[in-house]
């Protein structure tokens, strides 16, 4: 049996990938400096990551996400 993973398109993947790495920085930064656990100061460098991966990422991701739902009904029909 195939996994949830495996059954999405590389495209849905890379953008979810890049998402994840691009934006994870910065957030785990931010709840880090929330939770009071460090002194975060400046966070430009996971800022400056963050706007820079967040716009291609959310592209690749809805492509990804036609490609995948039109195979998937493609498969159905």
């Amino acid at each position: 049996m195939k996994s949830t993973w495996s059954k999405l398109h590389l495209t849905l993947k890379i953008g979810l990938i890049v998402f994840v790495l691009g934006s994870g920085p910065l957030l785990i930064l931010l709840g880090l400096d929330t939770l009071g656990i460090i002194d975060a100061g400046n966070g430009v460098g996971p800022g400056i990551l963050a706007m820079l991966s967040f716009y291609p990422s959310i592209i690749l991701i809805i492509i990804g996400s036609i490609i995948t739902y039109r195979k998937r009904n493609k498969l159905s029909l």
